[in-house]
C-alpha cells in the first residue's frame, strides 16, 4: 500500500560462501550499527575483483513499490575510495544518487556515511515520511538496504556479503537468514542487489513469535519502547487471516518463509498513523498512536493485503519488475494486476472464506465505489500505471477502481465458465506459467490471459483496463443477484434472485 509511509523488502537465497570468498566475485560490505555518530552509520565495502578503468556507483533513485523519486543517495556523505595502501583514489559525485570512481581495478575499499531518514513517525506536515533507514542506537534499527548499500552499474547481478556490527543483545528479524559470526557480528548473504534491497531487517532486543502455516514459517517481530512482549498477541490476531489466505490460494502458500516486521511508536497525541509495504517474502509495518487498541485491526488489514503480494508481483510480474533499473526505472503498465488484483483478493477472500457476512461485503464494495469516484476515471489503468510517477494524485485509484475491475473480471470469468473459473483460478494458472524466477512481456499479458481463459476476456481488457469505458458494475453485480444504485452508491442483494443469479453468486462468493 501507499499512503503515509512506504518501505520495501524481499527474501534471499544463500550462495555458496566458500566459492564466493575464494573468487572475490562479490561485494563485501561492512555496516557498523554499534558506533553511531550524529545519527549516521559508517559503511564500507570491497568491490568485486575487476579490470575496470572506472565505474559508476549507484544508490537507488527509486525501488519497486515506490512511484515517486526518493533519491536515497541524498543520505550519503563523505564518499571516498582508497587502494590497498590507503592512498585515496579520485571519485566524483555525478548527481544525487551516483558517483564516478576512477581506476576502479585498484580500489581496495570504498567508505561513506549514511544519515537516518527519520527518527520518529511524527509528521506535522502530513507529507510522506522518508523511507530511509531509521536508527536509534540503543533501541532499534529499521534497515532498508536501498539506503545503505549500492552497486556498480558495470557489475550487476553479483552476490553480496554483508557483515553487520551490532549490539550483542540485538536480533536480526528478516526473511533473510542471518548467521552470527560472534556476539557483535552478524553475516547475511544475498544472491544479487535486487534480493538484498527487497529484504529489510529489524534489529532490536527480540520480541518474536513464529507461526507455521502449512509448510510456510511465518516470523512476527515487534518493537515498542514500552511493550516488550506483544508479538504473541499480534501473531494470534493474524494467524486466522493467514490460514484463510492459505485456503483461498488453494491450500498451499507459494513461499517457505515470511516475516512481519512491526515498529510501533507510542504517542501522547490522539489519532493513528501507519502503513505497510510488501516485499516478496516480508512486510514492514510502521505505526504511531496513543493506544495499542487500534493495532490489531490495523494489522489485520495491512497483513491481508501485503501478504497477498506473494502472488503478484512475487510470482507474477513483467520484465520491467524482473530487471528493475534502480537509477532510471521504467514503470510497468500492469499496476491493475500488482495492486488492483491484490486489493480485490483482500476484500474477496473474507467473504469467500465466510470470515465476514454478506452485509459486510456489501459495505466494503460501497467503500470502494465511493473511493473510485474521488478520482479522475477518464484515464485508462494501463496509461495511469505507465505514468504513475507523474500522476501521484491518481495513484490510489488502483486500490479503488483497480479492485473493482478485479471484481468484474471475476464475475465475468465465472459467467463464462459456468461458475468453474474465477480470478482465484486465473492467478493460480499464471503462477504456474511464470513463477518467481520467470517474467511476462509487458505487451503480451492480456493475450496470454485470453489464451488460458476465453476470447471475450480480451474484449474486457480492451474496454476496461486498456480503454476508458466505465466499468459495468451495475450490470455485473446484477448477474450475481445484487442491486447497485448508481445514484446513492448503495449495494444490496435482490429480494428474489433467480436460480441463475444464485448459482453465480454461490460460485463467486460462496454465499
Amino acid at each position: 500500500m501507499n499512503t503515509i509511509i512506504k518501505l520495501f523488502f524481499l527474501t534471499v537465497i544463500i550462495p555458496n560462501i566458500i566459492i564466493a570468498q575464494k573468487s572475490k566475485n562479490n561485494y563485501e560490505y561492512n555496516i557498523d550499527l554499534l558506533h553511531i555518530s550524529n545519527d549516521e552509520v559508517r559503511v564500507s565495502f570491497a568491490p568485486p575483483r575487476n579490470t575496470l578503468q572506472h565505474g559508476k556507483f549507484i544508490i537507488p533513485k527509486l525501488v519497486p513499490g515506490f512511484y515517486q523519486a526518493m533519491n536515497f543517495g541524498q543520505y550519503v556523505s563523505n564518499f571516498a575510495a582508497t587502494d590497498k595502501n590507503g592512498k585515496k583514489i579520485l571519485t566524483e559525485r555525478l548527481d544525487k544518487n551516483s558517483w564516478l570512481v576512477h581506476d576502479l581495478k585498484h580500489v581496495h575499499k570504498i567508505s561513506y556515511q549514511v544519515a537516518d531518514g527519520w527518527d520518529s513517525l511524527k509528521n506535522d506536515t502530513q507529507e510522506a515520511k522518508s523511507p530511509g533507514s531509521m536508527f536509534i542506537k540503543d533501541s532499534v534499527f529499521v534497515i532498508n538496504y536501498n539506503s545503505l548499500v549500492g552497486y556498480f552499474e558495470e557489475m550487476k547481478d553479483i552476490p553480496y556479503q554483508i557483515n553487520i556490527t551490532k549490539n550483542k543483545d540485538f536480533y536480526a528479524s528478516s526473511a533473510l537468514d542471518y548467521t552470527q559470526k560472534n556476539k557483535n557480528t552478524d553475516i547475511v548473504w544475498a544472491k544479487d542487489y535486487r534480493q538484498l534491497v527487497d529484504s529489510p531487517v529489524l534489529y532490536c532486543v527480540p520480541d518474536t513469535t513464529w507461526l507455521k502455516i502449512g509448510h510456510t514459517e511465518v516470523l512476527v517481530s515487534f518493537y515498542n519502547n514500552k511493550e516488550r512482549h506483544y508479538s504473541k498477541t499480534i501473531a494470534r490476531e493474524i494467524e486466522n487471516i493467514l490460514k484463510n489466505q492459505q485456503a483461498y490460494l488453494g491450500g498451499t502458500l507459494p513461499v517457505n518463509k515470511y516475516a512481519f516486521l512491526i515498529y510501533y511508536e507510542s504517542s501522547n497525541e490522539k489519532g493513528f498513523l501507519g502503513d505497510g509495504l510488501e516485499h516478496s517474502h516480508s512486510t514492514v509495518c510502521l505505526y504511531r498512536s496513543g493506544s495499542m487498541k487500534f493495532l490489531p485491526n490495523a494489522l489485520n488489514r495491512v497483513a491481508s493485503h501485503e501478504f497477498f503480494h506473494i502472488v503478484t508481483p512475487l510470482n507474477i510480474h513483467s520484465g520491467e519488475i524482473q530487471h528493475y533499473d534502480f537509477l532510471n526505472p521504467v514503470m510497468s503498465k500492469h499496476l491493475w494486476l500488482y495492486e488492483g488484483m491484490t486489493e480485490y483478493a483482500t476484500i474477496h477472500m473474507p467473504v469467500k472464506q465466510k470470515m465476514i457476512s454478506l452485509e459486510e461485503f456489501e459495505k466494503s464494495l460501497e467503500e470502494k465505489i465511493h473511493g473510485m469516484k474521488e478520482f479522475d476515471n477518464k484515464f485508462s489503468l494501463t496509461e495511469l500505471s505507465k505514468n504513475s510517477m507523474e500522476r501521484q494524485d491518481q495513484y490510489m485509484n488502483f486500490y479503488q477502481k483497480g479492485a473493482l475491475v478485479g471484481l468484474c473480471l471475476d464475475i465475468r470469468l465465472r459467467e463464462l465458465s459456468g461458475g468453474k473459473m474465477g480470478t482465484q483460478d486465473l492467478m493460480q494458472l499464471l503462477m504456474k506459467k511464470y513463477g518467481e524466477g520467470k517474467y511476462f512481456n509487458e505487451d503480451d499479458l492480456f493475450d496470454e490471459i485470453t489464451k488460458i481463459t476465453y476470447p471475450e476476456i480480451r474484449t474486457f481488457f480492451r474496454d476496461f483496463v486498456e480503454g476508458t469505458q466505465p466499468i459495468p458494475l451495475k450490470e455485473y453485480l446484477e448477474k450475481a443477484g445484487f442491486n447497485y444504485d448508481e445514484a446513492t452508491g448503495k449495494v444490496t442483494t435482490f429480494p428474489n434472485p433467480d436460480l441463475k443469479q444464485l448459482a453465480l453468486r454461490k460460485a463467486w462468493i460462496n454465499q
